[in-house]
């Protein structure tokens, strides 16, 4: 009985958490914490995100010039290098000084040479127009206050049927419904190309029309 009071307890904190951590990122930026970034860069968080998954969704091809928002550690943007090549490239764009110093340095153990990490906000302009062939974000969207602005940055930096690509994993405090994906989407000029997976993980595909 003490053991699953206990049980109760402990999952009734978490979803506590959950929901602030939720609706506090809905007023400023609340991404993922740079020190949880050890237990997204192992071989379990692979299988347990689905990591080559997600990637096969997306469809990465050779030569293309990708863009992951908010890409952490590194845990997709590396496997993602090295679907591009050759001739491909791809670039990182994250707020958090410490989670690109930790993807430049797996990308070095990796010997991956065509990724380029950059401190940015996704939400304000920081590429030429289209720019990219791939713009992904994997449960990130939640992440970011200005969704809509963010969406519609993505846009603007994707070449004439570029695709961008949403992932999103529950129970991440930040999970997005797809429907709400999918309007976000719409609003700034996409429309559904493909959907992958059920709800609790799935991928969108949006073209640029």
């Amino acid at each position: 009985m003490k053991i699953l009071k206990i049980l109760f307890l402990s999952i009734l904190t978490l979803v506590g958490v959950s929901l602030i951590w939720r609706w506090t990122s809905r007023k400023r930026s609340l991404p993922c914490p740079t020190w949880l970034a050890n237990l997204l860069d192992s071989s379990w968080s692979d299988w347990l995100l689905g990591t080559q998954t997600t990637l096969d969704r997306i469809g990465l091809k050779p030569d293309q010039k990708v863009l992951e928002v908010g890409p952490g550690p590194g845990r997709l943007l590396i496997p993602a290098a090295k679907r591009v090549q050759p001739g491909g490239e791809v670039f990182g764009l994250d707020i958090q000084p410490g989670m690109l110093n930790r993807l430049n340095a797996r990308a070095a153990r990796a010997g991956v040479s065509n990724l380029i990490a950059l401190l940015g906000d996704a939400s304000q302009p920081q590429f030429p127009p289209e720019s990219f062939d791939v713009v992904y974000l994997c449960t990130v969207l939640g992440e970011i206050p200005d969704r809509e602005a963010t969406i519609q940055q993505c846009y603007a930096a994707l070449k004439p049927e570029g695709i961008l690509s949403i992932t999103e994993i529950f129970p991440d405090p930040h999970y997005q419904f797809r429907t709400k994906v999918q309007r976000l989407a719409e609003a700034a000029g996409f429309h559904l190309k493909e959907m992958h997976g059920p709800w609790y993980f799935f991928t969108a595909n949006f073209a640029k029309a």
